[in-house]
């Protein structure tokens, strides 16, 4: 299994944080990755960038990302060996041979970059490997996801364009969730690489500014990336609870849309709320079994399940 998207670093930076990466009372943690099978987390170095003051933000998120990935590393070491940071293509194999579990730093919101490609650099260096390029605020990137008409349909700013060029350069993958539509467009015309939504639904079940419409899930098909599907309730459907129902909705028609090699899996764990029918990352094999239940090929499972995101990490890092 490999998981594009969960938030319990964010958990583990909180001051009354509880347990640590290796066991905690929240959704993910190492000994239920390995219970589960898991191949790859990433792992977000969240933050809210928009509490800060506009005129000192990105300093602050630049602090607060360093800060989080030190908190990562801290709890890396508590793991002792069990747990491989995963930075390049040869990592991923030596867990896949070694059967071990990766773990691959993100970076959700480029606010922590700023407008410096030394930033950038800098994350780069820390081992960050995929950037979310906004959360749900507008930074030095571009614009996100909104349902006022101006700010969706506004797109990257010229740092931004810069900064996805020499992320393709440098081998870190690309990822669209929460950009606003503008944004998209902006990504999938200048990418030379796949680009990916690592937790996003499918607009035309559910209307939410942060799924893909269908023209969308074609193009990111169409340039080899993948979308992870978003556990979160208000992705999934409208009455505030995560089922396997809705998620299954949402698999049918991306599938249906952009064909078996765009499916992958971004949970969101630990960073959604909600009745949620699977909350726990060794409960995976619930929405496996219901696939399976509903006639899902196995080829098309293991696709979503790891292949095609291996595909898209093979090609990038």
């Amino acid at each position: 299994m490999i998981d594009l998207h969960c938030d319990t670093i964010s958990k583990l930076a909180m001051p009354m944080h509880k347990g640590n990466l290796v066991h905690n009372p929240y959704s993910v943690d190492l000994e239920r990755l390995e219970k589960a099978g898991s191949l790859l987390q990433c792992f977000s170095t969240f933050f809210d960038a928009g509490v800060y003051p506009k005129f000192f933000r990105d300093e602050k998120a630049f602090k607060k990302a360093d800060h989080m990935i030190d908190v990562f590393e801290k709890n890396l070491e508590l793991c002792e060996g069990r747990l491989v940071w995963v930075q390049s293509w040869k990592d991923l194999e030596s867990c896949m041979e070694e059967k071990k579990v990766g773990a691959l730093l993100t970076l959700e919101d480029g606010a922590a970059v700023g407008s410096s490609m030394e930033k950038l650099h800098h994350f780069y260096e820390r081992g960050i490997r995929l950037i979310t390029l906004t959360w749900n605020h507008e930074n030095a990137i571009g614009y996100p996801n909104s349902d006022n008409p101006e700010i969706m349909s506004s797109g990257l700013k010229p740092f931004g364009l810069e900064m996805i060029e020499e992320m393709n350069r440098l081998g870190m993958i690309i990822d669209v969730s929460h950009l606003s539509d503008g944004g998209f467009w902006d990504v999938a015309r200048h990418s030379s690489k796949p680009f990916i939504a690592s937790h996003s639904n499918s607009r035309s079940i559910t209307v939410h500014s942060r799924n893909l419409t269908d023209v969308m899930i074609k193009t990111i098909a169409e340039k080899g990336g993948v979308i992870g599907l978003n556990f979160c309730p208000g992705f999934l459907g409208t009455d505030k609870k995560s089922s396997i129902s809705h998620m299954l909705h949402h698999v049918k028609h991306i599938y249906e849309v952009g064909g078996e090699d765009v499916l992958a899996l971004g949970t969101d764990l630990d960073g959604t709320g909600g009745k949620m029918q699977i909350n726990s990352c060794d409960e995976m094999w619930r929405l496996k079994e219901a696939l399976q239940k509903h006639r899902m090929p196995s080829r098309v499972i293991d696709k979503m399940w790891q292949n095609n995101a291996l595909r898209v990490m093979k090609e990038i890092l």
